[in-house]
């Protein structure tokens, strides 16, 4: 585990696998950490790759601020992270959530991203939690038991493995209050202006049984804002980076195979 200090001195923790010269940096989703991404990546062939994946701050063990709760604070973050490894152009892998900040990042940073990979992504136009939903997610942080029956049972269609769900509880329980109301309220805000101006390769995973992000939902906020992008439909739920690792990393590795990610010269 490494981290980085952002540019208001949070230190943001990241994990790095392979030493490739094609950065990947994955983005987990909400209440989560680096360490959700471990399915998926124990399927990758990372040959040639560097793969990036970071915990925001207010989650797992980076640093846990009263602020920077903001999409362009987390653009910061992820930039820091990515200038500590050495990541001069990437590929972003956003889950849920964390699909709406990467298009920010993209949108912020276009310089440095060279792709988009967004899985049942939360799109760039307002996307609002309804006040009594964000406070159950929240208030089921009392309780495992709970924090399985709200936010992680009605997610899942193939059933994920004990081990994989304990662990993201784990990771649940670590992430400040402020950090899990303030991420939700993120979701709101709505930065559509700047994803139609965005011309980067952009590949969207969709689960059909995921009653949150519909594969409908994503084409007319998503595909219909980003020129030249693409869905591909799965046979799960919305958690589909734990329901189906092996297919996500297939599909990522297939995806990069399309685009170049090396630095550039």
């Amino acid at each position: 585990m490494a981290s980085a200090l952002a540019n208001d001195g949070v230190s943001i923790n990241y994990d790095v696998v392979g030493k490739g010269s094609s950065s990947v940096i994955l983005l987990h989703g909400w209440g989560g950490s680096a360490a959700y991404w471990r399915p998926l990546i124990s399927h990758l062939d990372l040959t040639g790759l560097q793969v990036i994946s970071l915990t925001y701050r207010g989650h797992g063990d980076s640093d846990k601020p009263a602020a920077g709760y903001r999409l362009d604070q987390f653009a910061k973050d992820v930039v820091a992270v990515a200038d500590a490894a050495g990541a001069k152009r990437f590929v972003l892998v956003g889950y849920s959530m964390s699909g709406k900040f990467a298009q920010y990042v993209a949108a912020a940073y276009p310089e440095r991203t060279v792709g988009l990979v967004l899985v049942a992504p939360v799109p760039a136009s307002d996307f609002p939690i309804p006040a009594d939903v964000g406070k159950a997610w929240c208030d089921s942080q009392s309780s495992r038991e709970v924090a399985f029956q709200t936010i992680v049972a009605p997610f899942v269609k193939i059933p994920i493995p004990k081990e994989r769900t304990e662990a993201f509880l784990d990771d649940f329980q670590k992430a400040t209050r402020v950090a899990l109301e303030q991420t939700l309220v993120m979701c709101s805000v709505s930065f559509v202006d700047k994803t139609r101006q965005l011309h980067v390769p952009t590949l969207v995973l969709a689960g059909i049984h995921d009653p949150l992000l519909t594969p409908d939902l994503l084409r007319d906020t998503i595909l219909s804002q980003i020129v030249g992008a693409r869905m591909i439909k799965l046979p799960c739920n919305h958690e589909i980076p734990q329901e189906m690792p092996d297919h996500a990393a297939a599909l990522l590795e297939a995806f990069l195979c399309g685009i170049s990610v090396a630095p550039a010269g």
